[in-house]
């Protein structure tokens, strides 16, 4: 058994709470924009575009990543203002990948920029900053994981469960190496970043059996998306290697 404690909260000063997953998430997305940021400067893109579409990744995956908890996950009975407390958790990380993805794809159609290129950039920095986040989901007890007796389970609210949020950041870790082995290969624009979608949608897809979730025609509402993904970006693949 892996021994595991649970640290909602870093430190407080006062009224001022500094909370474990928000601080996770926060280092997590400055990691991954300075990767991009050394990517950018070596292939030497424009970094006004890369800071712009950051934020547009930054804002739009906050707001996708809450609507989609909202629709999917949000109890009964919570008040208007409830919906905009996004500190106390509650987040959807595909709603966030889709929220990120339809503003970054709206700020590149406004300055007609070519998104790809700056797509396979943020696809060597997103794994990485998405393994950290997943950290603080792991140090606050988020996403229970079924019941196993395997020697690496944890002891999750009484019961030994799988470590799911583990393995999904030994995947996205995984996925970093591979985009950082792909790299400086010769691959036609938009291949890396279809290759990190392919990649995650297929790990997260197997990953979430093994976890406790709500589920429509057997499948968690991650699932289907991992499907709608694997089939978008496999299409993608095939149709820009021929």
């Amino acid at each position: 058994m892996i021994p595991y404690k649970t640290y909602g909260e870093l430190f407080s000063i006062g009224p001022f709470h500094v909370q474990t997953w928000g601080t996770m998430v926060a280092i997590g997305f400055l990691v991954g924009l300075l990767i991009v940021t050394l990517e950018v400067r070596r292939r030497k893109l424009n970094l006004d575009h890369v800071y712009a579409l950051a934020l547009s990744l930054f804002i739009g995956g906050v707001l996708g990543a809450r609507i989609g908890w909202i629709l999917t996950e949000a109890p009964n009975g919570m008040s208007f203002f409830d919906y905009f407390n996004i500190w106390n958790g509650g987040m959807i990380s595909f709603g966030g990948l889709i929220g990120g993805l339809m503003l970054m794809g709206a700020y590149a159609y406004y300055k007609k920029i070519k998104i790809l290129e700056y797509l396979d950039v943020f696809a060597i920095g997103i794994p990485l900053g998405m393994a950290i986040g997943r950290v603080g989901c792991y140090l606050i007890g988020d996403h229970l994981g079924k019941g196993t007796v395997m020697p690496w389970a944890i002891l999750h609210y009484g019961q030994l469960t799988h470590p799911v949020i583990l393995y999904e950041i030994m995947l996205l870790l995984g996925i970093f190496a591979l985009m950082l082995f792909l790299k400086d290969r010769r691959l036609p624009e938009g291949s890396l970043f279809a290759t990190y979608l392919f990649s995650y949608s297929l790990g997260r897809f197997v990953i979430d059996f093994a976890r406790v979730e709500q589920t429509y025609f057997g499948l968690t509402i991650a699932q289907h998306a991992c499907i709608a993904l694997l089939i978008i970006s496999g299409v993608w693949i095939m149709r820009r290697r021929h």
